[in-house]
């Protein structure tokens, strides 16, 4: 495998980008890190937690993750984000963990955002609520990135997320075009014993090596007190 690892040039971040040649071997190179962590975590605390992105990219990563011989019954699965749409819906976050994640018959502890018959802003309070029963903070945590640079569905402009006051773990937001979201905060994201961000094409890397730091995903790096790795390929 045709690998290197560089420092991105991210004012005080400690990141580092492992780039490859191909998506399939940065996502597999990407499951064995969040498989080591959960085991870890199964060996110290005996309960471990996953947060997982949503969109086209994290698919295979997921496929590989979830054939991995972990204990499934003691691990925590949710999303960073998810669109409120019923999960049989195409655009539906879960559904993708579904077709991936489980489409073998894993029986870890699938903890979803969305519920039925429920606002965003009543399932936050819900989340909220079951975090605290949950292993907390999370284990490890996948991020995608926008082209526009966001992370989870924390956009640009939009400061919901970002107020580390109100101590939150969820927030309920609006995506583009209105589209009613539930995601992590940033707090919950930055608190978690591993952050990884998995990124296709050479747009995305560019976009992050440049990014300004008003921008979520450097905003959520810098605020970072461990490391991220960034799993990129062309």
């Amino acid at each position: 495998m045709n690998t290197q690892s560089v420092e991105v040039l991210l004012p005080a971040h400690d990141t580092r980008m492992k780039r490859f040649a191909t998506h399939g071997q940065a996502s597999a190179a990407l499951a064995a890190a969040v498989a080591a962590d959960l085991e870890n975590a199964l060996e110290e605390r005996g309960a471990a937690s996953l947060a997982v992105p949503g969109g086209t990219t994290p698919g295979e990563f997921m496929s590989i993750l979830g054939q991995r011989d972990l204990e499934w019954p003691w691990v925590t699965v949710t999303l960073t984000d998810e669109r409120w749409v019923d999960p049989a819906n195409e655009r539906s976050n879960a559904g993708l963990v579904a077709r991936t994640l489980g489409h073998s018959p894993r029986p870890y502890q699938w903890w979803p955002m969305w519920r039925e018959n429920c606002s965003p802003q009543e399932a936050v309070v819900q989340l909220e609520t079951e975090s605290r029963s949950r292993p907390w903070p999370l284990d490890a945590v996948v991020l995608g990135m926008g082209d526009d640079g966001h992370v989870a569905s924390l956009f640009p402009g939009d400061e919901t997320g970002f107020d580390s006051r109100s101590g939150k773990r969820f927030v309920a937001v609006n995506g583009p075009n209105g589209e009613r979201r539930l995601s992590l905060s940033a707090t919950a994201i930055i608190e978690a014993r591993h952050v990884y961000l998995l990124l296709k094409g050479p747009a995305k890397q560019a976009r992050l090596a440049a990014a300004a730091s008003r921008l979520p995903v450097a905003r959520i790096l810098a605020m970072r007190d461990g490391p991220t790795v960034v799993f990129a390929s062309e």
